[in-house]
This record gives structure tokens, sequence and C-alpha cells, in this order.
């Protein structure tokens, strides 16, 4: 008891100082509210009718959207674009990324003008699409001769009826160490890939009466995603099986309780990152970590250095497979300067961009053999395991393209939850899910 106390403490505080952090000043300032929105926009406006796109008059001012998160690559990125630009003038506004989403669909039912914005995954891109808040940018990317087979397979899917963005970073999924509490287990950080039953026997080894061997992250449904498996799938076989080894791995005892989960925000990685080095061995997020938490090791805010390792798999599954995202940069329904926000995207969506954005130790969706380099420097591991995890043939994307995905995965998040606490059994979970979903897309 005494210990969850104080990891439900730590992990308060951790979230309360990232909510904080993203009120710090840079070129777009966080929680800007719709005054300052208003102000940049008419500025905008007028600035657009003395010059267009490459016209040579003023440069047309756009607002960007985005989360707070992305702050420490975006800005640099941003500024680099202005400064070499006689297009565009770009103002980023940063908003906490738990509250993103709604901030967004908030602006979009008002009619604020904003002109670019982040789309944080291939569900919110589709949910986006299917409500036409994005603009089609296919005859930009046409006029420019663009070649986006580069971004991959994923990005075909997701553009069926058009492009509504080009992707700026993708994310991998793999396991973040804290190598001593391996060290005080006397334990070897393992160099192949486990099994997810092998990952649970060596959490167990990781746990004590003061640690925990892992922390779920973010993402739920890790092994579904593994399996080539959707939340949009007839056959419910493998979600069922997702959710069942998540409720192990909690049961067991040898990771933070899903309750404590809950009472932190799904945002729980700040417990990772300022929880002393004894708490947590083992915690499952996203590339996007490797940026944050080398900022936070330089501060002196994270008390220890970490390793990465790769996901565990499920029996029989090719090495290095782990979900993988993309996230894009869209025009807003409400833009008026289309044009000069293209020219914006597709800067920070090719070499130029890409290669801010890698120095800052984020995974691109642009990769040439210079991004690449560029991107392993500046994550700073100690040897080829991050290449490994990263640049892996078989990871697999975290959720399919629909435009109804989004509102399927809201449905099975919250009877898991139901699942997870103990208020429902498996069976239910899943026939509850079943139901649901049929009436949302029937």
């Amino acid at each position: 008891m005494m210990m969850k106390k104080r990891l439900l403490a730590l992990g308060m505080a951790g979230v309360m100082a990232f909510s904080l952090a993203g009120c710090g000043s840079g070129n777009g300032s966080a929680g800007t509210e719709g005054g300052a929105k208003t102000e940049s926009k008419t500025e905008a406006e007028a600035g657009a009718e003395n010059g267009t796109a490459g016209g040579g008059g003023e440069k047309v001012k756009l607002t960007f959207y985005d989360w707070s998160d992305e702050q420490s690559y975006l800005d640099p990125a941003v500024a680099a674009y202005n400064a070499q630009s006689n297009v565009a003038e770009v103002e980023v506004v940063y908003f906490p990324p738990t509250e993103y989403a709604d901030k967004i669909l908030a602006s979009f039912s008002s009619g604020v003008e904003f002109d670019v914005l982040g789309v944080n995954g291939i569900a919110p891109y589709g949910d986006y699409q299917n409500k036409k808040t994005i603009q089609d940018i296919t005859s930009y990317v046409e006029q420019s001769g663009l070649d986006t087979s580069v971004y991959g397979q994923v990005f075909e899917e997701c553009n069926q009826e058009g492009i509504f963005g080009l992707p700026y970073r993708q994310a991998v999924w793999l396991l973040f160490i804290n190598e001593e509490l391996f060290k005080k287990a006397g334990l070897d950080v393992p160099t192949e890939q486990l099994t997810w039953n092998e990952y649970r026997e060596l959490a167990k080894k990781l746990t004590t009466d003061k640690t925990y061997g892992g922390l779920v992250g973010m993402d739920n449904f890790v092994y579904m995603q593994q399996m080539g498996g959707s939340v949009m799938d007839e056959d419910t076989t493998i979600i069922r099986e997702n959710l069942e080894l998540w409720k192990a791995l909690h049961e067991d005892g040898s990771h933070v309780p899903f309750e404590e989960k809950l009472e932190m925000g799904q945002n729980v990685g700040s417990l990772f990152t300022t929880a002393p080095a004894e708490t947590v061995a083992t915690f499952q997020n996203g590339t996007w970590g490797v940026a944050s938490y080398n900022l936070k090791y330089e501060s002196g805010e994270m008390p220890f250095k970490y390793k990465v390792m790769p996901m565990p798999i499920p029996e029989g599954s090719r090495d290095y497979t782990a979900p993988c995202a993309m996230n894009f940069l869209s025009v807003s329904k409400t833009s008026k300067h289309p044009a000069e926000a293209y020219d914006f995207i597709q800067w920070m969506c090719t070499h130029d961009g890409a290669k801010i954005i890698a120095e800052n130790s984020t995974l691109t969706a642009y990769n040439d053999d210079e991004i690449k380099d560029i991107y392993l420097k500046s994550a700073g591991q100690s040897d080829d395991t991050l290449a490994k995890i990263v640049f892996s043939e078989n990871n697999a994307i975290d959720t399919k393209y629909h435009p109804k995905y989004a509102e399927v995965e809201t449905i099975l998040k919250e009877e898991m939850e139901l699942y997870m606490v103990g208020e429902q059994d498996i069976d239910t979970t899943m026939k509850n899910f079943e139901s649901r979903r049929a009436d949302v897309i029937n």
C-alpha cells in the first residue's frame, strides 16, 4: 500500500509538471486561447491581400495547431522554415496533449480560423476526412511533383479518396529500460527479442516490494496490432487475447495496477521519467519518448539513463514486429490560405524539415540514408538495438484506416476498463463491445 501511494503521488506530480511544461515560451505559446488566434488570422488575411504563395509580396501568416509534446522539435523546424520562406510565416499554438483532440474538434465546430493542424495518428486522420474537417490537397501535391511513394504503403492506404495531409513523423513502440533495476536484480538486459511469456517471467523477477517489473504505456492494444488485428475485425479472438494478456500482467503483480493508471490518466510516461530509479524497470512507450527522455536526462529531471529493448512478440511472430504509427500535417477546413499552408507542409514533410526533426531525436516519416544517420546519432543509444527496432520491415501499423475506427476503439477502451477493474468478466466485455460496435458501423 505504501508503494501504491508513493507511485500515485509521483505520477500525479509528473503529470502536473508535464502540463506546466507546455506553458513555456517558444515560437508558439501553449494554451493560447481564441483571442490570440483571431488577431493572428486577421493579420494573415491582411498580408494575403499583398501576396500569395510564391508571389513575392508580404508573407502570409499561418496558424498551426499542435500538442505540446511536439514543441522540442517543431519549434526549431518551424523557425527554420520561417527563416528561408518568402511565402509564409508560421506561428505554432500548442495545447496540452490530453486536451488537444477536444480543442481541435471545438475549433472546427465553432468555425475558428486556423491553417495547419497536427493529426495524431491514422484513426483521427480518417475521422477528420470523414467529417470533412481537413482539405483535400491532391492538386497541390500533383503540382509540386512530390513523389509520395517515399512514405510507403500505409500512406497510400490512408489516402484512397484523395490526399488530405502529408506525414511528418512516425512512431514505433518499444521498451524503455531502467538498467539500474536489472543490475540490482542481478539480471542482464536481454539482447534477443522476448516472447510475451518470456517478458512476463522477466517482469516478475524484476518485481519486489519496492519495484514493479513493468508499466503498460498509453497503447492498450499492442498484442492485437502485432497479430495484424484491428478493432474492426469481425472475428474478435485476437482482441480477446489482447485484453486477457493485459489483465494477466496486472493480476500477477508485476505491473503498475490498472486502477493507478486510470487515476494518473493515460499519459503516464511521466511516472517513468520522474519516479526514483528503483520504481519501474520497463516501460512500454513510443519512440517519441527518445527525444523527451534525452532532454529530461540532460536537465537532471530524469534520474537515470535509459536503454531500449524491442517490444515482446507473440509466439511465432517475426522478429522486430512492433506497432508503428504515422502522424500527419493537414490543412484545416477553415484555412483561407491552403496554397501557402501546403508550401509549409511540403517543406516539413520532406528532406529539409525531416533533417531538423531527426536532429531532435524524433523519428521522421520521410527517410533517406542521411536522415537515418542523423536520427540514430541524435538518439544516443550505445548499440544498434534502436536501429533494428525502428527500421524493421516487420513493424505493423497500429490502426487500420477506417472512418469509424476512432469511434469503435473508444468503445473497446470503455469496455476494457470495466474488465480491467473487475466490474465485468471477459465474456461480458466482448459481448458488449460487439453489440455497441454493430450499432456504430451498421
